[in-house]
């Protein structure tokens, strides 16, 4: 854990550092999450998502501090949570900068160049699926890595105690905050049943790591019993 004071040297912030599943660190910022991948690909560390704005320069510290730095940077999708804080880690490490293709919001906010793009059914260096589940936003994207079995939901789903449920099951996000279309956010989640999923990892909310798509599974049957979609 990283304790992070400010001016005046009273406590402010402590970003923690976990490791849910072997091989795969989270960084517990504020109100969100990023995701550290060391050796993926080999000798280069990545890392999905950068948090706020005001995150950025206390996330570049604790990722120089912790892994000496930072190879590449995978944006999931154009919310500011989750991009707001590259230009700290751009200006820090001068890593290979992902977007997905069409993501909205990223390049009215930011003036870096991606270094490459990403879609639907992408294979990212490392063993890393692009799985886009567009709703939340419309190139809403989640990475699964296929060796392991983990998919890294991102905004995709969130653990269900976000909403004051109980822990260990999946919720999409809540409708007031998804742009694209909430209907589209939940129909396409059917696109997971297509992969072998053991833990999912969120960004909000706690990980599930039993039977994560079955449990997926009896929500959205569930639903099909309480919604009509247009």
């Amino acid at each position: 854990m990283v304790d992070l004071f400010d001016e005046g040297g009273d406590f402010a912030v402590a970003m923690s550092v976990s490791t849910p599943v072997d091989s795969i660190d989270t960084v517990q910022l504020d109100h969100v999450r990023a995701f550290v991948l060391e050796d993926r690909p080999a000798g280069e560390v990545t890392v999905i998502d950068a948090g706020f704005p005001d995150d950025g320069a206390e996330l570049a510290s604790l990722l120089e501090s912790e892994y000496g730095g930072v190879d590449r940077l995978v944006v999931s999708h154009g919310d500011e949570g989750h991009f707001g804080g590259v230009p700290a880690l751009m200006e820090a490490f001068d890593p290979e900068l992902l977007v997905p293709g069409g993501s909205r919001g990223f390049y009215d906010a930011l003036d870096y160049d991606a270094d490459d793009h990403f879609g639907d059914g992408d294979r990212l260096p490392g063993g890393i699926r692009v799985v886009q589940i567009p709703g939340h936003t419309v190139a809403n994207s989640s990475f699964l890595l296929e060796e392991e079995s983990v998919l890294i939901a991102c905004d995709s789903l969130e653990g269900s105690d976000r909403r004051g449920l109980p822990p260990g099951y999946l919720v999409p996000p809540a409708e007031q905050f998804n742009d694209y279309s909430h209907a589209a956010a939940e129909r396409n989640l059917g696109k997971l049943f297509d992969h072998e999923i053991s833990t999912v990892l969120v960004s909000h909310g706690s990980h599930v790591t039993d039977d994560p798509l079955a449990k997926l599974d009896d929500w959205l049957l569930n639903r099909e019993w309480t919604l009509t979609y247009e």
